[in-house]
């Protein structure tokens, strides 16, 4: 968090402490002595130790060994003489202790950043170094400060090693200089705020796992990148920095098994790469043993098995992912793989390059991250485009399974319609032939085959042309009118400018309508003009088709008049109202309007349909 304060403070110019130039560095001689004791006493302070300088070591340093470091301050008494407290600057060791004269005696303080109560702290915007506060009359003999010392995090040469004298702590030096050192973190850290809202947001709503092991993924990748560098870890962790430290290096582990299991689902190798399945499912199993035995090596505080899993076993892990990416380069099967490719190509080598254009001193490889920042900016820009393309497909799955269905249901609908038609033309011919109306028979079989025939040849469409559709109303309102003995008069009227042949509808969608209207409101009907209109007419894109008829109306329908037969649904009806709801194509697709005169008495019904019409 301390870096996100100084970032807003750069910003925003608050505060008085920014400059232009770093306060200058002055640079203290030290000399080393290797210790083998393992005591840490003031008793033990090699005050007349044989101590060489720094460049006459050559080897690095070993988890196992302390340093003594003394440093000579013969040349710095004036900042001593001009200065109440001033701040020694050193590298950032992970255990120590500073002495110094106090009170007559020599006395230590701890500065090991992994020793509790340490009273260095970590220098901002820097990865190694770290200040701590010293008196003006600390020096023993008035010339030295001793600091014993142990590097246990990787092994680093002596000849790395810097200690610098400050007027004043580097927390009060911020500069813009070190604002344009992390303004690439800062937009790493946009980046992949987005990305994982985003591919959370669509694991919630589609239930792809793939989506939740990427925003994993690109979390822990996220903690690793940026983590140490902006002491993300500081807030977390709090003093436990032994912890701290053994997590920052062991994080990557977790982001290979999350980024193994979003490959696997992402590019469907169970169904698709057969091959790099099973190898991926043998990496799994190669991650989950280092992680569990740096679980172990921390309780056993063993920092050289940390040192040694992070130094070959990644290169291990990613040499078989590099395996199973080449296998797919010759074998893509679909379009996921082209994404997958460059992405994990650049994740690759921007992690050879960080780790090949490290500081050979820099055993943490912070100073080199910029590489992986780079690959791993590129990697989630091009699976988040990978990952919606992925949803379009998705949605375009959807799309046509529910096309699908639909024209399923459609055509159940209308395997309904038929038998129903059918039916009831049968009967109406079977009382003719009860009647002994020959004559009247033989037109009506006539009519009833041409219809049926029609009927059969269109019923493996969904639509049909409406000067189909007009033909066989027309035959069918022929049929009912010979059935009851011309009881009624029919009309069909279309708008002249409308192309009959190439304008399509639902296949028999106003019958039943024509046929409820007929027997439910014509022939009830005692007194008057008995009439059904059917009109089509072009609104806009919709075909408007109107059923009129002069019956009793529906209210003296639901009454027990002399025609009422036994209550029963109207199954044309209901199935025609299905197939208009089915469609989707309009909300108001359908309407029932009951006319009534200025009495309030019942003129007939009159239906209106509204299809969207298909040229």
């Amino acid at each position: 968090m301390k870096h996100w304060l100084s970032f807003f403070i750069i910003v925003f110019g608050w505060g008085s402490t920014l400059h232009a130039n770093v306060q200058e560095d002055r640079k203290i001689p030290f000399e080393v002595f290797k210790d083998n004791l393992k005591e840490d006493s003031v008793d033990n302070v090699p005050i007349g130790g044989n101590f060489k300088p720094s460049s006459s070591f050559t080897e690095r340093t070993s988890p196992d060994e302390f340093y003594w470091i003394r440093l000579d301050f013969t040349g710095f008494m004036d900042s001593f003489s001009e200065n109440d407290s001033l701040y020694l600057k050193m590298n950032t060791f992970d255990h120590g202790s500073l002495y110094y004269w106090k009170a007559n005696r020599v006395t230590k303080k701890t500065i090991g950043y992994f020793d509790k109560g340490s009273e260095s702290e970590k220098i901002p915007f820097e990865n190694y170094y770290s200040e701590v506060k010293l008196d003006a009359d600390g020096l023993i003999d008035n010339r030295y400060l001793y600091i014993r010392a142990k590097r246990i995090t990787f092994y680093e040469s002596i000849q790395n090693w810097e200690f610098s004298l400050l007027a004043r702590s580097s927390k009060t030096n911020y500069t813009l200089n070190d604002l344009k050192r992390l303004w690439p973190y800062f937009g790493f850290t946009g980046l992949c705020l987005v990305i994982w809202l985003s591919t959370l947001t669509f694991y919630f709503y589609l239930r792809r796992p793939e989506f939740l092991f990427y925003s994993t993924y690109i979390l822990i990748l996220y903690f690793y990148v940026c983590g140490d560098i902006l002491n993300i870890y500081d807030s977390i962790f709090s003093e436990n920095h032994l912890l701290q430290h053994w997590i920052s290096q062991s994080v990557i582990q977790l982001a290979n098994v999350c980024y193994g299991f979003f490959f696997i689902y992402y590019l469907g190798t169970k169904k698709d790469y057969p091959k790099i399945h099973s190898l991926m499912y043998i990496i799994m199993s190669l991650i989950f043993v280092p992680i569990l035995l740096i679980v172990v090596l921390y309780l056993f505080n063993y920092m050289d098995g940390l040192i040694f899993i992070n130094a070959y076993f990644m290169k291990a892990v990613f040499a078989l992912y590099a395996l199973g990416l080449v296998y797919i380069i010759f074998n893509a099967k679909n379009a996921q793989a082209y994404f997958v490719l460059p992405a994990s190509f650049s994740f690759l080598i921007s992690y050879m390059l960080h780790v090949y254009f490290a500081d050979p001193n820099d055993g943490l490889l912070l100073n080199s991250r910029y590489y992986l920042l780079i690959g791993c900016s590129f990697e989630i820009l091009i699976f988040s485009v990978g990952l919606n393309y992925k949803v379009h497909l998705e949605f375009r799955r959807n799309l046509a399974l529910q096309q699908d269905a639909l024209t399923e249901k459609t055509k159940a609908l209308r395997a309904q319609i038929n038998p129903h038609f059918i039916f009831n033309a049968l009967n109406s011919l079977q009382n003719l032939v009860i009647k002994n109306n020959t004559v009247s028979s033989l037109k009506y079989l006539s009519n009833f085959s041409r219809l049926v025939r029609n009927v059969l040849e269109s019923s493996f469409e969904s639509n049909a042309a409406l000067e189909m559709e007009i033909k066989m109303l027309n035959d069918y309102l022929e049929l009912e009118s010979l059935r009851f003995d011309n009881a009624f008069s029919y009309e069909i009227n279309c708008q002249t400018d409308i192309d009959t042949a190439s304008t399509e509808i639902p296949f028999m969608i106003c019958q039943p309508f024509a046929e409820n209207a007929i027997i439910h409101g014509l022939l009830p009907k005692q007194d008057g003009e008995k009439r059904l209109t059917i009109d089509f007419n072009m609104e806009g894109n919709l075909l408007v088709c109107t059923i009129d008829d002069t019956g009793v109306g529906r209210q003296a329908t639901e009454d027990n008049g002399p025609w009422q037969q036994e209550k029963k649904k109207s199954r044309g009806i209901e199935v025609s109202k299905l197939r208009l709801d089915s469609s989707g194509k309009t909300s108001d697709n359908y309407e029932i309007i009951d006319k009534k005169d200025s009495n309030g008495n019942p003129m007939g019904t009159k239906v209106i349909l509204k299809l969207v019409v298909e040229v």
